[in-house]
């Protein structure tokens, strides 16, 4: 994660930096030069919404694994075990949804591994705007509110759009091709605020991750 003032000028409507497709194909639009995030808005399942909701706190997952595409399915299926959520319709629906989020990032970054990071978020995390170390970056919230993205002036955090609920960001991180250097990048973006009572967040991150060496099976 790098840390950056930003007093540029946040993309407009019109802007290339910041692109919003209708078809999960289109996420590919990520290596245009000038862009920076990729939105693909997509309609929330009410009856997975309302499962989510009722889960407590404690059963939420959290994990982070670095694995092949074709192991992402077990991880997660996992990681609900391990808290005790029992299989169901809803939970099939959630581990498939991001089986489907893996497959559409190993598409677009030509990698067969993978870093999950499925958190379950109940304080302040990432509040400061920061830009990625990575190439790129897969976001999604399952439940609470979405990635804040936007700029600082000065000392001032303008937050200009906020991920919806199940709607996946795709961000260009500091190491991708067409980024030269941090002042490349005029979009930032931090976790939303969290009191005390509000419900906890589910998000997934996924990241590119370096396949292990012959060397670390011996």
């Amino acid at each position: 994660m790098s840390r950056l003032t930003l007093d540029r000028s946040l993309p407009v409507a019109g802007d290339p930096s910041v692109v919003a497709v209708a078809h999960p194909d289109h996420l590919l639009r990520i290596h245009d030069p000038d862009a920076l995030l990729v939105r693909w808005p997509r309609p929330v399942p009410g009856a997975l919404c309302a499962w989510l909701d009722a889960l407590p706190a404690a059963s939420l997952p959290d994990v982070r694994v670095k694995v092949p595409l074709g192991a992402v399915e077990a991880a997660v299926e996992a990681a609900f075990a391990a808290r005790g959520v029992a299989a169901s319709p809803e939970r099939h629906m959630l581990v498939a949804d991001i089986l489907l989020l893996a497959m559409l990032f190993s598409h677009v970054e030509r990698t067969e591994w993978l870093a999950i990071r499925l958190e379950a978020i109940d304080h302040d995390a990432c509040r400061r705007p920061h830009v990625d170390h990575v190439s790129t970056r897969l976001l999604c919230t399952y439940r609470g509110s979405g990635t804040e993205f936007g700029r600082v002036a000065g000392r001032v955090w303008q937050a200009d759009l906020e991920l919806a609920r199940f709607e996946v960001g795709l961000v260009k991180g500091l190491l991708h091709p067409s980024l030269r250097d941090a002042a490349a990048c005029r979009l930032a973006h931090r976790s939303p605020g969290f009191t005390a009572g509000d419900p906890s967040r589910l998000l997934v991150a996924i990241d590119r991750a370096d396949a292990p060496s012959a060397a670390a099976y011996h």
